[in-house]
């Protein structure tokens, strides 16, 4: 899978590992471009599993919290699973508040969720 501006997309075991490059997402545009990416991945994928990886992530903006929940859905539509890994304390408190950590699988890192898709097959 290609690597862009604003992603770093690879598989290890049939699950597709997708990481953020910039520490802030937060512009409309910016935001609008990775979701068009990412819908993609979830198109294209001939296995359904999704980690998406935060390690890079400082701040994400309520756009950037929507448009994964789209792309939840979307990963559900296609009976897909996503998983959220190595999300920041800050961020994390953000998920509580607004309860979407009830709505995301999210693992302390990618190795971790992967693990637990392995655990699975």
């Amino acid at each position: 899978m290609p690597t862009d501006e604003f992603l770093d997309v690879r598989t290890v075991d049939g699950t597709s590992i997708i990481s953020f490059r910039s520490s802030h997402i937060l512009e409309a545009v910016t935001i609008d471009r990775i979701a068009t990416r990412l819908k993609e991945l979830v198109a294209e994928a001939p296995i359904g599993r999704f980690v998406i990886g935060f390690d890079q992530v400082t701040y994400l903006s309520s756009s950037a919290l929507g448009m994964l929940i789209s792309l939840q859905r979307r990963a559900a539509q296609r009976k897909g699973h996503l998983k959220l890994a190595g999300i920041c304390d800050e961020i994390m408190e953000v998920f509580r508040i607004t309860k979407l950590d009830t709505v995301f699988d999210i693992y302390k890192d990618v190795d971790a969720a992967v693990e637990a898709f392995r655990k699975n097959l």
